[in-house]
C-alpha cells in the first residue's frame, strides 16, 4: 500500500517503510507516510472494539470488554484513544541523521563511507543488500 513494486521492501516493518518514505520524499505532507507499528496495532484494536459494538448493536445490555484493553485510556474520567506507545521515529536513524545519494554499490564518494557509517533504509540506496556493500538496516533477515 505505500510502496512501489521498483521498492525493495518485501519483508519490512512499517518503521523502515516510514523512516524511507520520510527521508526520501520532497513533500512535507506527514499524513501521507505510513504509521508506526505500534499505532497501527492500536487503530486495529479500536476497530476491533468499534466491531464488537456493532455487531452487540441489537442487545438491550450487552457485555463489552473493557475498552482500555482496545487502545483506549481514562484521562479524567473520559475515554480518549491512545495514539502510540513507542516514539514515533526510530531512534537509531536520529543518531545517525545522514543518508548517502549512491543508487549503486556505495564504494567510491558515499557519504555514509565517509563518516564510518553503515548505509541503511533512508539512503537512496534503501540500505538493499542487492543495491549497496554497506547495509546495516536490511529488511531481509
Amino acid at each position: 500500500m505505500y510502496t512501489n513494486r521498483s521498492d525493495a521492501f518485501e519483508d519490512c516493518d512499517l518503521a523502515k517503510v516510514r523512516a524511507y518514505k520520510f527521508l526520501n520524499n520532497r513533500s512535507t505532507m506527514l499524513k501521507l507516510l505510513p504509521p508506526t507499528e505500534p499505532s497501527y496495532r492500536l487503530h486495529l484494536q479500536r476497530a476491533a472494539l468499534a466491531t464488537i459494538i456493532d455487531k452487540t448493536a441489537h442487545v438491550a445490555k450487552p457485555q463489552l470488554p473493557p475498552f482500555v484493553d482496545y487502545g483506549w485510556a481514562l484521562d479524567d474520567g473520559k475515554l480518549v484513544p491512545v495514539l502510540s506507545t513507542q516514539p514515533a521515529w526510530p531512534q537509531t536513524i536520529i543518531a545517525q541523521a545522514i543518508a548517502c545519494g549512491c543508487s549503486k554499490g556505495c564504494n567510491r564518494n558515499c557519504s555514509c563511507a565517509r563518516k564510518n557509517v553503515d548505509c541503511y533504509i533512508g539512503c537512496r540506496c534503501q540500505g538493499s543488500d542487492t543495491k549497496c556493500s554497506r547495509v546495516k538496516y536490511a529488511c531481509k533477515s
